[in-house]
């Protein structure tokens, strides 16, 4: 039986699988060994020591605990505490607040833009007649309104009482009869001025009358409780046998 050669080179290469073959086979031997006699020999437990650990055998797995999850901490917000109850504030005390200032002295112009009348007002004074009547009671100005001393000046509470000459003198209420209910009037006093719309027109019987109802009539220019304009002449243009008699209250 011829054994055969191999290269040097292949020899070379081949040793390492074949000395691990012989291991093997040792340690094979000495496993059965064991089994039979229940001590390997020396030489097959020194093999068995130096056995290195197969190549399919994993390392043994390392755990590793997984990270506690954050703790999240939720702040409440404390409640708030009560406010105390609102003090109830007074309610400011309502002003009047006059439309227009009082004045202090008498008007000084009368204004009607409906019948054209613009004219100087002076103060007049009363007569010797002891009645006081709508007519015969006040001097009468030839070329203005008269103003009737002692009346409500303008802006203030109770009646100004103006009357005028329909044809004589100026005849500045000549037109005074054209008023409308509705209509403005206008007194100034100097620069200030006091606007009045018509509210009422009257015609009273004068001449002949009795003395009840001359005193009647004498009413229309007597004081009031309210604001208001009295505007006084006589008509018709051609007699003076009534009184016309336009007031006017304060816008």
């Amino acid at each position: 039986m011829k054994w055969p050669f191999l290269p040097k080179g292949r020899s070379e290469r081949l040793r390492p699988g074949l000395l691990a073959s012989s291991a093997r086979i040792a340690l094979s031997l000495g496993l059965l060994s064991v089994m039979l006699a229940g001590e390997p020999p020396a030489v097959v437990r020194t093999a068995m020591a130096r056995r290195p650990a197969p190549a399919w055998r994993s390392p043994k797995p390392e755990f590793r605990a997984a990270p506690a999850p954050p703790i999240i901490v939720t702040m409440t917000p404390p409640a708030p505490s009560p406010s105390p109850p609102a003090t109830a504030m007074p309610a400011p005390a309502a002003t009047a607040t006059p439309a227009h200032p009082q004045a202090t002295r008498p008007p000084t112009w009368i204004e009607a833009p409906t019948i054209g009348l613009s004219a100087p007002v002076v103060e007049a004074g009363p007569t010797d007649d002891s009645l006081g009547s709508v007519g015969g009671g006040w001097q009468v100005p030839d070329g203005a309104a008269g103003f009737h001393k002692g009346t409500a000046y303008p802006g203030h509470a109770g009646n100004t009482v103006i009357s005028g000459h329909n044809n004589m003198g100026s005849e500045v209420f000549r037109n005074l009869v054209d008023l409308a209910a509705g209509d403005e009037v206008i007194l100034y006093v100097d620069q200030t001025p006091y606007h009045y719309t018509v509210t009422q027109k009257e015609l009273l019987l004068e001449a002949g009358a009795s003395e009840a109802a001359r005193r009647e009539n004498a009413r229309w220019i007597a004081a009031t409780g309210d604001e208001r304009l009295t505007l006084v002449t006589c008509w018709p243009y051609t007699g003076n046998s009534h009184r016309l008699i336009i007031v006017a209250k304060p816008r």
